[in-house]
């Protein structure tokens, strides 16, 4: 199937777009005990035919081959002695696209392939490996996740560069990993919309609602290339609760009504109206984990999250609503910028 065929077909009908989640494994998740650690191509039909999702954006879970685990699970990133050539993510992303392509043809069209990368980490040879990628299967973005890999997403703007024009030559988009935690120097979201800004000709996506952030979501949505998606709301809503330093500080917040989900993700897309997607982070709509922070303290999260709750909070919005960040600024962000048409 050619990625013009897919996006034609998915022009062509209003879906439901979840456009964040995952497929793979995380070994290392595992072996530390954490939960969730992985999802096959199979399992995620599964999950969006049960809640009747049509077409799902998805890339590797966040370990890669490229690290050594051991070094990896006490937060230390050091990479792999091997004897053949290794770039990050090379191996998983090309699973990944195997899986899609090969393995479970049957999800072709359904689930669209992010590559995930690491802006810090040989990002010449990963670009080596993509151009292969894009050439054998339809590719659809980039993903990255630099708090966990300890990657500055400044080395967009610098040595990570070939990266963004990766993603320009072949007009995909790029979904980034947000943070504000006050120990998290490598995806600030601040500092990711500076990277946003300077490189207007590529799409970009912040996740999780920008962690609440008040003043980073009015700047994503005065950009006419930012979006901004509401994945794992949730368990971010109970860190609200919790007054986590994982989600902005209260002066910070856009003001809204956590404790009713579906009363604060109508009013951040009332807010927002063409930046705002929705997606899911299945399975990371919940997150149990136990990780080493950056000054070396172990931090442990029990975040729960019932299967069906992404999908009821979202069904329990305004038709035209639902339309408007489940597809609409969807297809915008996939293959057009803001202002466009989406059909």
């Amino acid at each position: 199937m050619k990625r013009t065929t897919i996006i034609r077909n998915i022009r062509r009908q209003s879906q439901l777009i979840d456009v964040h989640t995952h497929v793979g494994t995380d070994p290392a998740n595992f072996l530390r005990g954490d939960f969730p650690y992985a999802q096959s191509a199979e399992d995620l039909v599964v999950r969006m035919d049960r809640w009747g999702v049509d077409t799902a954006v998805c890339f590797p879970f966040l370990y890669t081959s490229y690290f050594d685990m051991a070094a990896f699970n006490k937060g230390r990133m050091l990479k792999r002695r091997s004897k053949d050539p290794l770039v990050p993510y090379g191996v998983e992303n090309a699973r990944l696209c195997q899986e899609i392509y090969e393995a479970y043809p049957a999800c072709a069209g359904r689930l669209l392939p992010f590559m995930f990368m690491d802006p810090s980490r040989d990002p010449a040879g990963q670009v080596e490996q993509l151009e292969r990628l894009a050439d054998q299967y339809p590719v659809f973005g980039l993903k990255t996740a630099t708090s966990y890999l300890q990657s500055h997403i400044t080395d967009l703007l610098g040595k990570g560069e070939c990266l963004l024009d990766f993603a320009s030559e072949h007009n995909v988009p790029f979904m980034l990993h947000t943070s504000v935690a006050p120990g998290d120097p490598w995806a600030n979201v601040h500092t990711i919309l500076d990277v946003v800004r300077k490189r207007q000709d590529v799409r970009f996506c912040l996740a999780h609602t920008c962690r609440f952030d008040r003043d980073a979501l009015e700047q994503a949505a005065a950009l006419p290339n930012c979006y901004v998606d509401y994945s794992a709301f949730h368990i971010h809503c109970d860190l609200v609760k919790m007054e986590s330093t994982s989600v902005a500080a209260k002066p910070h917040r856009f003001p809204t009504a956590y404790r009713q989900c579906a009363k604060a993700m109508a009013a951040i897309a009332t807010a927002y109206p063409d930046t705002m997607m929705w997606g899911t982070d299945s399975p990371y709509y919940c997150f149990m984990s136990r990780f080493t922070d950056d000054k070396g303290h172990t931090q442990i999260s029990k975040l729960k999250c019932d299967t069906d709750a992404e999908i009821t909070t979202f069904r329990k919005l305004p038709a035209t609503m639902q339309r408007r960040i489940g597809y609409d600024n969807t297809i915008r962000f996939l293959f057009g910028n803001k202002g466009e048409p989406a059909t």
